[in-house]
């Protein structure tokens, strides 16, 4: 089953919380994930077709993670960027979530594809999902005990579904989303907090 991008809000068997990331897809395959001291970067492959860096393609090109002080963001688009901007404003992740979602809507693309995005405040033991697509906008605050863990996908799979990861590090639980079932694998990013800060891992096709 193809669910294009999708999100992860999830905690090891010893209750450790992570998020999670995946590009998925058919018609861009040639795309890898990279990673800063405070977030990662959806970017073009060496070999992909050129997409211009002077005029990038907001739904191939973004920030899919921010980090503020273990306030921790993923998200399949541009909107993580106005998200953290408001948690750096001292909004708590719900309303830093559901303001931008509303402002930004879906994207504006050939099948109106949702924006999707999970949070975590480490320092609250708190993970959030949400959606805005072309007939709703929804927020939600998950409970997630350990060994739990929830994704959210572009398509089929957008209300918070159970998955099954195995693994209890960055590395192992990075291979599992990537190694997730469902199809087109591209790129694939797993965030551990660590104090103010995230440790990540990424695998990518190329």
């Amino acid at each position: 089953m193809y669910v294009g991008r999708f999100v992860v809000l999830g905690r090891t068997g010893s209750g450790a919380w992570y998020l999670g990331y995946r590009v998925s897809s058919r018609s861009f395959p040639n795309r890898t994930i990279r990673t800063g001291s405070d977030r990662a970067v959806v970017v073009p492959t060496a070999d992909a077709t050129p997409d211009t860096s002077e005029t990038p393609n907001p739904y191939i090109t973004y920030n899919c993670l921010r980090v503020d002080r273990g306030r921790i963001v993923v998200a399949n688009g541009s909107h993580v960027d106005p998200i953290i901007e408001r948690v750096t404003d001292g909004y708590e992740l719900l309303g830093a979530i559901t303001l931008p979602l509303l402002a930004l809507g879906y994207e504006r693309d050939a099948y109106n594809t949702p924006r999707i995005v999970a949070a975590l405040d480490s320092g609250a033991d708190e993970g959030y999902m949400g959606i805005v697509a072309d007939d709703r906008v929804c927020v939600r605050r998950l409970k997630v005990t350990p060994g739990q863990a929830y994704l959210l996908a572009t398509y089929e799979l957008n209300e918070p579904t159970p998955i099954a990861l195995e693994g209890n590090t960055p590395g192992e639980l990075c291979a599992a989303i990537y190694e997730a079932e469902y199809e087109h694998p591209v790129a694939a990013l797993a965030a551990f907090p660590s104090g103010p800060s995230v440790e990540m891992v990424v695998r990518s096709a190329r």
